[in-house]
């Protein structure tokens, strides 16, 4: 009987060593540095600056839900590892002009993409962007947004005012963001 039972565990260890796992883990890429570092500093574009409070960094999977409020699992499934976000705004000249940055990492590079062509599904009228992987502005003119990816970064820019210096102030944080997260 012990002999019975012995060989069956030989036999399901070797038959356990056998089983390929269908999917390749995914390679992930060196986070050497935080992707909160890529945010921008006050003052970027004169008059701009960081909205005290708005400011959430998400490090690990258990913290995503502050940002995607509860949706966390399926980004981390798409392979979303940490995020940034943070709101910027201008009050001189008595205007309302605001706007959302937010930063998503995935492990790699694809499917930073993957999520990207998602997020601008339908979306028309896009012009690329410089210095982007992938990506592109949107409603350039009105209320601009922009999707982009540069590494393995997502970054997502939402403007929330209205000005008609808009167009420029986009730009200039899709550059420097863009500067700062090469080499992801």
């Amino acid at each position: 009987m012990c002999l019975i039972v012995l060989l069956a565990a030989i036999s399901g260890i070797v038959g356990c060593g056998r089983q390929e796992n269908p999917l390749p883990p995914p390679t992930v890429v060196s986070e050497s540095r935080p992707v909160d570092e890529a945010l921008l500093a006050d003052g970027f574009a004169p008059g701009w600056r960081a909205v005290p409070g708005s400011y959430i960094y998400a490090a690990s999977e258990d913290e995503l839900w502050k940002i995607y409020d509860g949706a966390a699992p399926g980004v981390v499934n798409q392979g979303g590892r940490e995020a940034v976000t943070q709101a910027y705004d201008n009050r001189e000249g008595g205007g309302d002009r605001s706007f959302r940055l937010f930063i998503l990492r995935f492990v790699d590079k694809a499917r930073a993409l993957a999520y990207l062509e998602k997020e601008i599904e339908g979306a028309k009228g896009g012009e690329k962007l410089d210095g982007a992987d992938a990506g592109e502005i949107f409603d350039k003119g009105q209320a601009p947004w922009s999707r982009f990816v540069v590494g393995c970064c997502l970054v997502s820019i939402n403007w929330e005012g209205s000005d008609d210096d808009s167009d420029n102030t986009t730009l200039e944080a899709v550059r420097i963001v863009s500067a700062k997260l090469a080499g992801e």
